[in-house]
């Protein structure tokens, strides 16, 4: 069975310290997807292999999270309680799948900006 784990994508910050340790509380390994990491399939960037590329730009410019390996009961205790717990806002949030684990990290960042415009109906996000 594979571990739970999270992808941090720019929640590296003290603002963010509190959804790291919540993560860790609830005994979610976190991973901190760092740029050099984006060209990778995302099923390689969860389990933490792959080669890094220091040559990849930082061009995902808002925090986003996957959810990886999560059963629906835990996805949804998760959620809950981040939605109890005060930190800044992750707007573009995904659960890794079948469709999506051979997806690079810009891919799905694009795909989840789509996504939310669409249900925004095409405002701009505040």
């Amino acid at each position: 069975m594979a571990k739970e784990t999270v992808l941090l994508y720019n929640c590296g910050g003290d603002e963010f310290k509190t959804l790291r340790a919540l993560l860790m509380m609830l005994r979610v390994r976190v991973r901190m997807v760092e740029p050099s990491r984006y060209h990778l399939p995302l099923e390689q960037v969860a389990a933490g292999k792959g080669e890094e590329d220091p040559k990849q730009q930082a061009d995902i410019p808002e925090a986003m999270m996957v959810f990886c390996d999560l059963g629906p009961g835990r996805l949804d205790q998760l959620l809950n309680t981040m939605h109890r717990t005060e930190f800044p806002p992750v707007l573009l949030k995904a659960v890794l799948t079948p469709t999506n684990r051979t997806w690079d990290s810009r891919q799905l960042w694009q795909e989840l900006r789509r996504e939310h415009e669409a249900m925004r109906g095409g405002q701009e996000t505040q």
